[in-house]
């Protein structure tokens, strides 16, 4: 439960902190960067506008949905807009940030491709439970692509390496963030990524619908991050983002 106090001038002020669910996703939410990354400079900066405090919680994404729908935290975030979570959540009106899904592989690996049918003769590492995007995932589940799930990116990254898979659908900024954490620079530079995007989809902040104070909270959210936009923060934050050491 939340609870409004109100200022001199009518200013609500929110007297607990929102706490947010979300895996760890470097570079656009970690633990280890600056501000929790991107994504978490973003929502911070958008609620405190708001006077609105915000606390992150670092756990798989599926619990982070679950406890979220259920009330158990009040939100979590970076989560495609579907039939199925609209009961239970509002989204943002504007998108976080557009996540862009290309295939990775090694430098050494001729490969283009146009369309689904072309994929047949690759070896596919996916992350277990992780959407890559619905064509994709009905593709896998006919047999028409070979998809091995796998426990983690790390381990899809270094099969790729051992040439044990011949590519990776992921964000592009995840990738080169995961790419560059696991290996050194003169490895990590054995790596592109194809030039056409596998997808491309906005991901948004869920609030849920259990909390009585989740409308008012996620129009506070969308009009602080409508501002970030209009001043340039909201750009200055991203090109410090994709600028980072991590992507290099």
């Amino acid at each position: 439960m939340f609870f409004w106090l109100f200022t001199s001038t009518a200013k609500p002020v929110l007297a607990k902190t929102l706490v947010l669910g979300a895996e760890e996703w470097y570079p656009y939410i970690s633990p280890e960067l600056e501000d929790k990354g991107f994504t978490g400079r973003v929502i911070k900066e958008a609620f405190a506008l708001s006077q609105v405090n915000v606390e992150f919680r670092f756990m798989p994404w599926a619990r982070a949905l679950k406890m979220a729908q259920e009330g158990s935290i009040d939100g979590t975030f970076l989560w495609y807009k579907t039939p199925e979570r609209e009961p239970f959540f509002y989204f943002s009106k504007q998108p976080l940030t557009e996540m862009t899904v290309v295939f990775f592989h090694l430098k050494k690996f001729d490969f283009t491709w146009k369309t689904f049918d072309d994929l047949k003769k690759y070896r596919i590492g996916a992350a277990i439970g992780y959407h890559i995007s619905d064509q994709f995932d009905e593709y896998a589940k006919a047999g028409k692509i070979n998809v091995k799930r796998i426990k983690s990116d790390t381990q899809i990254l270094k099969m790729l390496i051992r040439n044990r898979l011949d590519l990776f659908p992921q964000d592009i900024l995840v990738g080169y963030g995961q790419i560059y954490k696991t290996f050194p620079r003169h490895i990590a530079m054995l790596f592109t990524n194809s030039a056409k995007p596998l997808t491309s989809r906005p991901a948004y902040l869920l609030l849920s619908k259990q909390s009585p104070d989740s409308q008012e909270l996620i129009k506070l959210f969308d009009k602080g991050l409508h501002t970030l936009k209009q001043n340039g923060q909201y750009d200055a934050y991203f090109d410090e983002l994709i600028s980072g050491s991590s992507l290099q």
